[in-house]
């Protein structure tokens, strides 16, 4: 990983889509899989000054918090980060849709510190991966998807999942942000 200008991205990791039990969750096997990964790379990123930035859904349409049983609903146990997310220095910025770079704080935020270079985890590939992906793309921003640190909503088979949504290229490993 390139340390300087460079920022591991955390998408949605919240008890409501991530926990068997939450009210809209996604593919909680996938979960357990990769939130461990996610917080010994998030140590990683915090040891090299890497800036980690955590995006958590919170629903502000009456129709999607209907369908969504209100799920991630502000101030609740499921709108919180999942606990095994173990670090304290958390920038969290809040999603009303799939694209994180509607959120102008987080656009400023990546001005402040001068961050051009994105790492995306977390869920859903389908979803606000693939949608931030893509404004990433529009905005000539240098985006990786970490490819072993994403959660497929329905639990469909990564691989081709990815190959369908990203260039090859734009695919790295996490063990590769490591050394």
């Amino acid at each position: 990983m390139n340390e300087e200008n460079s920022a591991l991205i955390v998408i949605d990791l919240q008890n409501d889509f991530t926990l068997k039990t939450g009210k809209a969750h996604a593919c909680a096997s996938q979960a357990d899989t990769i939130i461990p990964k996610i917080d010994a790379l998030i140590k990683t990123c915090e040891l090299k000054n890497i800036d980690v930035i955590y995006f958590k859904t919170e629903w502000k349409n009456l129709l999607v918090k209907l369908l969504t049983k209100n799920s991630v609903k502000l101030g609740s146990y499921g709108a919180e980060l999942d606990s095994r997310l173990t670090s304290d220095n958390k920038s969290i910025f809040v999603l009303n849709n799939k694209n994180i770079f509607s959120d102008k704080h987080f656009m400023e935020y990546l001005q402040q510190h001068k961050i051009t270079n994105l790492y995306l985890s977390g869920l859903a590939v389908e979803y606000c991966i693939n949608t931030s992906f893509r404004e990433a793309q529009k905005l000539k921003m240098k985006t990786n998807i970490v490819s072993d640190l994403v959660i497929s909503y329905k639990c469909t088979d990564l691989e081709p999942l990815l190959g369908e949504f990203f260039p090859t290229d734009s695919l790295i490993l996490s063990t590769n942000l490591v050394k």
